[in-house]
């Protein structure tokens, strides 16, 4: 059990006023670390300070710091199997993104992304989508026609929506009439010039 004093008063004010500057400079000064061991990694290929700032950081803050490691920093990470901490892992294929990493510290990272792929999803255009599709379909010799009805409506999506006022639909009586072959009476059948011509 924690043993520590409980503060009170005017005491308890400037407390959590101070408390509040020191998770500003926190997160400023994770941020200039964190860029810092990127940095270092970027240069000697050496995870080392990615995963020294990693294992000393609190749990609940190691998560973001891994998703930002991870997407700004030359490295991968590998889970333990007991799915507790793990290990930073070299990935030369990747390049170290600083200026990426410059712009959003790891203490926001993941709730910043979290919002900026909720507003891209919100944002779905579908003339855009549609001619992507033609250009895939396109690039892969795709049947000509298929291509044309894509393209057909992708001009439906850009264009106005038709709103057709006072269009009543068919009963569904008379649409079956109107769907049924007519069956030509005898009398009709007489009346042929074609008819006329065999009596003949």
């Amino acid at each position: 059990m924690a043993q520590f004093a409980i503060i009170t008063g005017k005491a308890l004010k400037t407390a959590i006023a101070g408390r509040g500057a020191q998770i500003a400079t926190f997160t400023q000064r994770e941020h200039q670390l964190a860029v810092s061991a990127i940095a270092h990694l970027g240069e000697h290929n050496d995870v080392i300070y990615v995963q020294a700032l990693y294992d000393m950081s609190p749990a609940n803050y190691q998560r973001g710091l891994r998703l930002w490691f991870c997407e700004f920093g030359k490295c991968t990470f590998k889970a333990n199997d007991i799915g507790k901490g793990g290990t930073f892992v070299l990935a030369k294929s990747k390049a170290s993104d600083i200026d990426g990493a410059m712009k959003v510290a790891p203490a926001n990272f993941e709730k910043e992304s979290a919002a900026s792929s909720s507003a891209a999803a919100t944002e779905f255009n579908v003339t855009d989508y549609l001619a992507k599709v033609v250009e895939k379909l396109t690039k892969e010799g795709a049947d000509v026609r298929v291509i044309r009805a894509i393209e057909g409506a992708k001009k439906v999506a850009a264009g106005p929506v038709v709103v057709v006022r006072n269009q009543k639909p068919l009963p569904a009586a008379s649409a079956k009439k109107a769907d049924a072959p007519k069956k030509a009476a005898k009398s009709d059948i007489a009346k042929t010039p074609a008819a006329n011509q065999i009596a003949a």
